[in-house]
């Protein structure tokens, strides 16, 4: 097999998870909501799509494996803009341009970049900064040339930042280090009479964070070098499937001393979700491009190779609501009030999905 072909073979899987993942956020998400405001459904399906403040919920998984799959195209994307295996000027100027880039539209998305109101703008508050920070960390442990630090750097940054949080405050909603740093952090890059705190998500941290941002990036950066390796495709499976299977005992084995919170990430939170990353990679793999299943799978492949642009449609999801509710009336006509919700959740589906579309059609024809 080429190595053109071994690389196409990689990213179908990528692709694929990472389709799931934006699928899972953008429509069987909101799925259940609208389920939900048809016919109330038990506390226990619904508490799935929540994120609570300790324990490791459906919803929790989003996030962090969004983080994954942006490090697991770094071997794709990076190594190549390489000079020689030194990252030159052609290298920092993609990697700042990228990191700007998921900036800026992290602020448009959450942050009221949009409302060009200083004193409601937060400058770091959303999923798409946390993933310019942690690729940003993955390019420069990328640039040192020691294999000792690429491998360690994942583990160093995620252990430092579990002592800080351990040994620096406690676990609670306001007295972990994690939430008292963001507290300082806002106060001191926002102006005088800043909103940002009052208004951002009560428990999240960003700034403090920023560690294990990059051990998340890092982790998904080596799962695809497992599977990019001169071994057998069933050595890579194996090995990606006990990578995952260490890390996710290990969160659950350290979870009785620290709680795994979604919030600040700690370090059984973020093992655990890491180990069920590299799990479902490694099934994927094995399904997608070692017994090549994959009939049906197209739909995930289109939100894969768009997640950008879904992940921005979700965050605008009133355009899309708004678009499926004139179907609202002739479906509560014809099928009662029940059939509301699920409407308008259809019709915002199908927006999506077409959206989608003409966004990878338009960008195949600019290669």
């Amino acid at each position: 097999m080429s190595d053109a072909q071994k690389k196409s073979e990689r990213l179908y899987s990528l692709d694929l998870l990472r389709g799931l993942d934006m699928f899972l956020l953008t429509v069987i998400g909101p799925f259940f909501s609208a389920l939900n405001a048809a016919s109330r459904l038990p506390d226990g399906v619904m508490g799935q799509f929540r994120h609570n403040w300790g324990g490791f919920t459906l919803w929790d998984l989003i996030m962090p494996l969004f983080i994954f799959m942006c490090g697991a195209a770094v071997p794709f994307a990076l190594p190549k803009r390489m000079d020689g295996g030194r990252a030159g000027w052609g290298y920092w100027r993609h990697v700042v341009s990228r990191v700007a880039l998921l900036w800026v539209l992290g602020m448009v998305a959450q942050g009221r970049l949009l409302s060009c109101d200083i004193l409601l703008i937060n400058p770091f508050n959303n999923t798409l900064q946390a993933i310019a920070a942690g690729y940003l960390v993955a390019a420069i442990v990328l640039a040192i040339r020691s294999r000792v630090v690429r491998l360690s750097a994942p583990f160093v940054l995620a252990v430092a930042y579990a002592l800080v949080l351990h040994f620096c405050g406690d676990y609670t909603m306001d007295g972990n280090a994690a939430t008292r740093f963001e507290r300082w952090m806002l106060a001191l890059v926002t102006p005088a009479g800043s909103k940002a705190v009052e208004l951002a998500d009560p428990g999240y941290s960003w700034w403090a964070t920023i560690p294990m941002f990059g051990a998340m990036t890092l982790c998904g950066m080596s799962a695809t070098n497992i599977l990019l390796s001169s071994d057998s495709p069933l050595r890579r499976f194996g090995k990606l499937l006990a990578l995952g299977g260490v890390l996710l005992a290990a969160g659950l084995v350290l979870a009785p001393v620290i709680p795994a919170i979604k919030h600040i990430f700690t370090i059984t939170f973020t093992a655990q979700a890491m180990g069920v990353c590299c799990i479902l990679l490694a099934l994927l793999y094995g399904v997608a491009d070692i017994l090549r299943l994959r009939r049906g799978c197209g739909l995930f492949i289109l939100f894969g190779q768009t997640s950008l642009a879904a992940y921005m449609c979700h965050e605008f999801k009133p355009a899309l609501r708004a678009f499926g509710k004139f179907f609202e009336p002739g479906a509560v006509h014809l099928f009662g009030e029940k059939a509301g919700p699920i409407a308008v959740w259809l019709g915002a589906s199908v927006l999506l999905v077409f959206a989608l579309h003409l966004w990878r059609v338009n960008a195949s024809s600019k290669r």
